[in-house]
């Protein structure tokens, strides 16, 4: 693989690896394995926990995962990685510091994502909490390999695990009317 230029999409290995090691927990691994490139799942699994890669690849997995268990089946494994999340290292410090200042108000917790966000993904668009009714999680400047239904589906099903992770429980609505001409979508928090 080629380096990453500074600029382009990139996830954090961690990241990636804790989706396919959920992709291999299902009964249909295999089978959605065999809808992802070998050349991704080796890179994946070569490299090192802390190494960026490419942002496409978060969303071929989701695509992979959909072709098999369709938006469900995407949103099951990007919820468990939400409830997996507190016992990462990467994870463990900013939940800590988010429950200590602001609660475990569902809510609350969310302000927690930009920042969960800045460790795992780099160039991947800004996001932001408006805290306004309802609350909205928005992402600006989201690129072009990202612009998917399934990192859609994704980001809907983090954000309403992170408000189950709080105790709570809400349903999230994608407002999104400019999303493929400009990357920008807000995801309407109802609780």
């Amino acid at each position: 693989m080629r380096p990453l230029l500074e600029t382009e999409p990139a996830f954090k290995a961690s990241v990636l690896k804790m989706m396919l090691e959920h992709v291999d927990e299902l009964p249909e691994a295999a089978e959605v394995r065999r809808h992802l490139s070998p050349d991704v799942q080796r890179e994946v699994a070569e490299a090192s926990r802390t190494q960026w890669l490419p942002g496409a690849w978060g969303p071929a997995i989701y695509e992979a995962l959909a072709a098999v268990l369709g938006e469900t089946g995407v949103y099951e494994l990007a919820a468990e990685m939400v409830t997996a999340a507190p016992a990462m290292p990467m994870f463990q410090p900013l939940l800590r510091g988010v429950i200590h200042i602001f609660g475990r108000e569902p809510v609350e917790l969310l302000r927690a994502y930009p920042h969960a966000q800045k460790f795992s993904a780099r160039n991947c668009g800004t996001c932001e909490i408006l805290f306004c009714r309802p609350t909205t999680v928005r992402f600006q400047h989201v690129p072009e390999a990202l612009r998917r239904r399934v990192w859609q589906v994704g980001q809907i099903a983090v954000i309403e695990a992170i408000l189950v992770l709080a105790g709570g429980s809400g349903r999230v609505e994608i407002e999104a009317p400019e999303f493929a001409a400009t990357g920008t979508i807000d995801f309407l928090v109802h609780t």
